[in-house]
This record gives C-alpha cells, sequence and structure tokens, in this order.
C-alpha cells in the first residue's frame, strides 16, 4: 500500500478546486474490508450533494494513482458532524469560545480527559476554561479531541 500521505495530497488539491477544507483521512479495517474516509467541510456545512460531488472526483483519481495496489476497500466521505474533531493546531484557533472535549496522551493535572469552553491557542498549547479554572494542555499531548455539542 502506498504511503497515506499521497491520497491526503489528492484529496487536498481536489479539496481546494472545489472550495473544501480536508478535515481528515483514515484508512482504517472495517466490518467488510478496509474503509478509507474522508471527512470534508466547508463554510456553511456540507450537504449530502458535497459529499458525492467530491466522491466522484476523488475515486477515479486514486484509481489511476493506484493507491492501494491489489487491496479492496469502501470510499466513504462525509461531513465532521456536530461534533467536529479538532487536528490541526489552526482548529483550536478557529473554534475558540466553543465547548470541546479533549483526551491527553498523559495526565494533566490528575486527569486525562478534560472539557471546557476554548479559550485559545498560543505557542502550541491549548487553554481550556472548565469553570473557573484555565487549564492549559500542550498540543503535543493531544490524542483526541472533538467540539462538544451544545443543547
Amino acid at each position: 500500500m502506498k504511503d497515506l500521505k499521497l491520497v491526503e495530497e489528492i484529496c487536498r488539491e481536489i479539496g481546494d478546486w472545489m472550495g473544501f477544507e480536508i478535515v481528515d483521512v483514515e484508512f482504517v479495517p472495517g466490518n467488510r474490508g478496509w474503509v478509507l474516509r474522508v471527512t470534508i467541510d466547508k463554510e456553511g456545512g456540507v450537504t449530502i450533494d458535497d459529499c458525492a460531488a467530491f466522491s466522484h472526483q476523488l475515486d477515479p483519481r486514486l484509481d489511476v494513482e493506484d493507491c492501494f495496489p491489489g487491496q479492496v476497500y469502501t470510499l466513504e466521505v462525509s461531513s465532521p458532524g456536530l461534533t467536529r474533531p479538532l487536528k490541526k493546531l489552526q482548529d483550536y484557533t478557529r473554534f475558540q469560545g466553543r465547548k470541546v472535549k479533549i483526551k491527553t496522551a498523559r495526565e494533566i493535572d490528575g486527569r486525562k480527559v478534560f472539557k471546557g469552553t476554548l479559550v485559545r491557542e498560543e505557542e502550541g498549547r491549548i487553554t481550556v476554561k472548565n469553570g473557573k479554572r484555565d487549564i492549559v494542555i500542550p498540543f503535543e499531548d493531544i490524542v483526541k479531541a472533538n467540539l462538544e455539542f451544545e443543547w
């Protein structure tokens, strides 16, 4: 299997051309074989038609590049949903003021899971307000982070 970086580059090229942000690209085992899962977004949100259009552009490019030689897989293109993952450092600036849930690789103040309001990103440190307390989390310690849906 070729490097997933090539698939990410192809996705970003198509995304730039079509006006989509590439939120995530994963090649993971599924119930019936492998799944190439591409998550896209745009200002105002993504529709089913957007996902289909992106898929129709991506699928033939993957075949031409032979990104997964001999590998059977399913291509899934979707929106990030209400609990969008925060993958890039820029995401933490973009979503300041929103509720987040962050899991870390190591304990910080005796915990590995933090929920609160995203205050800021500064020099690779993410500040989350939990009640009256600010918690500073180094970006490199973050294992998983998502926006939290507010009812």
